[in-house]
């Protein structure tokens, strides 16, 4: 009977003993860090945060030919910063809403910097300030032009929104319903050209009643994003004006 207790505890403990290696791997501590620049104007690239905005592929060739990619996120002004990544030979490719890059191959170890020049497919500029209208609205003037002259990358015009928020992450991933407008089909802007938005179209066809700001002081935050057909591995990215705030008129 001893003996069958001794065994008993033999085996039960045998997975405590083998977990008690000691683990010689060191904590990921490197930093990889740098920006996306929009090559025709010099500007920080705007984005979406999330899997809608820019995504860096990360596949780490120091132990494998073929190594699963995992991904990295960029903020909305294109600013990345990853500092726990395990030292190695990565092969690195970004991909937004810009012209492609090829794969780049970067050894990480400490603190290693990279910024990337990119092609935007589409351009969002600011032609003036938001204005707050008397009837609660607000109307904004920006103007569409292409980022390349690439003509695999000059595809239609999809979708122009005017993203409005309470937050300052303001874009596609978070916006009013109530407040902001899309603008499809026939209400599409011509690029090149200015384009005047409102506030408040639920859908952008230009009839119905324009949603107003309550009636007390707050702020918001505008921002608008265009997008062409062009998809990239299924998903079609918004390419962005930088953001403006705004405060609602107490009426």
């Amino acid at each position: 009977m001893k003996n069958f207790r001794y065994f008993v505890f033999l085996f039960l403990a045998l997975p405590a003993l083998i977990s008690c290696e000691t683990d010689n791997y060191d904590f990921p501590a490197e930093t990889f860090r740098g920006s996306f620049i929009d090559a025709g104007t010099n500007e920080p690239f705007q984005t979406a945060i999330g899997n809608t905005g820019i995504r860096i592929a990360m596949m780490e060739y120091s132990w494998r030919e073929n190594p699963i990619p995992y991904y990295m996120n960029c903020m909305m002004d294109g600013k990345f910063n990853n500092t726990k990544i395990f030292k190695g030979r990565y092969g690195v490719k970004p991909e937004g809403a810009f012209v492609p890059l090829e794969e780049e191959i970067i050894d990480i170890r400490g603190i290693v910097e990279k910024n990337f020049e990119v092609e935007p497919l589409l351009r969002v500029e600011w032609i003036e300030e938001p204005v707050i209208n008397a009837d609660g609205t607000a109307t904004v003037k920006v103007k569409i032009t292409r980022g390349t002259s690439n003509p695999e990358y000059q595809q239609p015009l999809a979708e122009v929104w005017l993203f409005v928020s309470e937050t300052q992450y303001v874009g596609d991933f978070s916006y009013s319903s109530n407040y902001s407008t899309k603008l499809i089909g026939s209400t599409l802007p011509s690029l090149d050209k200015i384009v005047t938005i409102s506030t408040g179209w639920p859908s952008g066809i230009g009839t119905g009643s324009q949603r107003s700001f309550p009636s007390y002081s707050r702020k918001y935050f505008l921002r608008v994003g265009a997008r062409t057909t062009k998809s990239f591995s299924g998903v079609n990215r918004y390419n962005y004006s930088t953001i403006k705030e705004i405060t609602s008129i107490a009426r």
